[in-house]
């Protein structure tokens, strides 16, 4: 349902709201004047055509879900996913950049110390692989639960790997 524009006599709406609509197609038409509005993206387009034009119901859910910043359960999930996930990057990444410090160390080392120090760096490597493994798993998990309730194909998730959490860059060197 459009609203008439404002001006209509018969057009329903109380005077406050009419004065709220006159002031804001004012603000626009002096924007317009001076130019704010011109450049901006997607100037000259016609709007996307709505979605869910046509479907009053699912429109009205949507609008009321809108409006008051209630998410889907597959969005709320995907935040989800996309929080842990960086979380889990941030975590690799710095394990990473504490294995080249350790290789680095055990350059530095005198003889004696090295193989104890490898074998305190390695325990401590496989702890932390092993952790972030499991919390991998559990990712995919919540990816599984996501993908069983998202509306559209093109927003399903791929499973994530241990392996690829750090980019190739921040990668530890072989000692």
């Amino acid at each position: 349902m459009r609203l008439p524009r404002s001006g209509a006599a018969d057009d329903g709406l109380n005077p406050q709201l009419r004065r709220i609509e006159r002031s804001v197609e004012e603000r626009l038409q002096r924007l317009s004047e001076d130019g704010e509005l011109s450049g901006l993206p997607g100037e000259g387009m016609p709007f996307a055509p709505d979605q869910l034009a046509g479907d009053d119901e699912r429109w009205a859910a949507f609008r009321i879900m809108k409006n008051n910043g209630i998410l889907p359960a597959w969005a709320t999930l995907r935040h989800e996913i996309d929080a842990e996930h960086a979380l889990l990057r941030r975590r690799a990444t710095a394990h990473e950049r504490w294995l080249t410090s350790r290789a680095g160390l055990l350059r530095t080392l005198p003889a004696d110390r090295i193989m104890d120090t490898a074998r305190v760096t390695a325990r401590e490597d496989a702890r932390v692989r092993a952790e972030l493994r499991a919390e991998v798993r559990r990712l995919n998990e919540l990816v599984v639960r996501h993908n069983a309730i998202v509306p559209a194909e093109r927003l399903v998730l791929p499973a994530f790997s241990p392996d690829r959490l750090v980019p190739d860059a921040a990668r530890a060197p072989d000692p």
